[in-house]
């Protein structure tokens, strides 16, 4: 089969790999649409914790082929979502309420899913990988769904959805008259100023430096905007909440400057949620005196929280229902074959979210 490879730092190819057999616990998925996440440019540019070769990707939705021995969630010929999280159901973190935190999740980095034409193993970045026709996962990583929703939406509950919609749901527990404020309107931030608005947020503030995306956040429900680049933007979101600042800050912006004025622009006692990654290395300073006797919850993200079992169908509900806008965020649909354009675009911040067609023969016949 067909799939983007990464044989070395800052390089992509698309090259045949021949996959293994799904072993037990792991289940055999034919891919039609994966969505673009700026984290997977971490480990294209040489960043991540999987060494090469790998796979990009973390996000999609496909069909399942074929089960290996011992699966309990998964049958051959039903429709799920891939994710870019686990949830192993039986690990000492899944069973403490904490499936964000799942054993699995960093437990199969070096994952080896096959090998290219010359032998070599090729890995699954992240344990995942999606940029591909096909792929060997862990049950863990995918969930079934029933429904009729477009798979380049479907492709985006396993990291943009999923992630920003469980940080307002589930995480920060939103609530009605709530203000809120979200930083970076990208691929996570827009589905966070939607889920803000479905869960009834009397205020909702977007900053963002980029115009657009901005107005766009507008467009989606947000009450407020502002430019971070015009003047310090926590002065400005104090200024617009009586001096106070918002009960609830949503960091998506996956810059440890944003996180920290994520913290800053809190009031006391409100709730942090930093939900972005600008490397694996990163460190986030934060105001001690506010940190130690702040009363501000700092509540860290994995994916939502993790519980995708329950999330997944929730969210794809929601897609089906007309609850939430696709539309607006899926800006540019890309073949294979233009996958380093398709990076490329991402780096640079063109659009909100590039999808990744990975099956045209499928495409073709939803088209009919």
């Amino acid at each position: 089969m067909k799939a983007v490879v990464v044989p070395e730092a800052g390089r992509l190819e698309v090259i045949d790999v021949t996959l293994r057999a799904p072993e037990a616990g792991e289940v055999h998925v034919r891919l039609d649409a994966a969505a673009m996440c700026i984290t997977d440019t971490l480990s294209v540019g040489g960043d991540g914790l999987t060494p090469f070769p790998l796979i990009p990707g973390h996000s999609a939705t496909g069909t399942v082929v074929a089960v290996g021995p011992d699966t309990t969630r998964v049958a051959a010929g039903d429709r799920v979502i891939v994710v870019g999280s686990a949830q192993c159901t039986h690990c000492y973190y899944c069973e403490h309420d904490a499936p964000g935190a799942c054993e699995q999740i960093f437990d199969g980095m070096s994952r080896v899913i096959g090998t290219d034409a010359e032998g070599r193993a090729v890995h699954a970045d992240g344990g995942v990988a999606t940029m591909a026709e096909e792929m060997i996962y862990r049950e863990s990583n995918v969930v079934v769904v029933s429904s009729a929703a477009d798979p380049k939406h479907l492709a985006m509950l396993g990291c943009g959805i999923v992630s920003g919609l469980g940080a307002v749901f589930d995480i920060a527990q939103v609530k009605a008259g709530d203000s809120v404020a979200v930083l970076g309107c990208g691929h996570l931030g827009l589905w966070m100023v939607q889920a803000a608005v479905l869960a009834g947020a009397g205020q909702i503030i977007a900053v963002e430096p980029i115009e657009s995306r901005r107005l766009l956040a507008g467009e989606l429900g947000a009450t407020d905007l502002v430019d971070p680049e015009e003047s310090d933007p926590v002065a400005q979101v104090k200024a617009l909440t009586d001096g106070r600042g918002v009960d609830v800050a949503l960091e998506a912006a996956g810059r440890t400057t944003a996180m920290e004025q994520a913290f800053a622009m809190t009031r006391g006692g409100g709730t942090v949620v930093p939900t972005g990654m600008e490397s694996p290395s990163a460190t986030v300073t934060l105001h001690g005196y506010e940190f130690a006797i702040g009363s501000k919850r700092i509540l860290s993200s994995q994916t939502g929280g993790g519980d995708i079992i329950s999330m997944i169908p929730r969210f794809a509900e929601m897609l089906d229902t007309g609850a939430l806008n696709p539309t607006a965020i899926v800006t540019d649909v890309y073949e294979m074959a233009d996958i380093e354009t398709a990076f490329d675009d991402m780096r640079n911040r063109k659009g909100i979210t590039g999808i990744v067609r990975l099956n045209t023969q499928a495409h073709s016949e939803e088209a009919q």
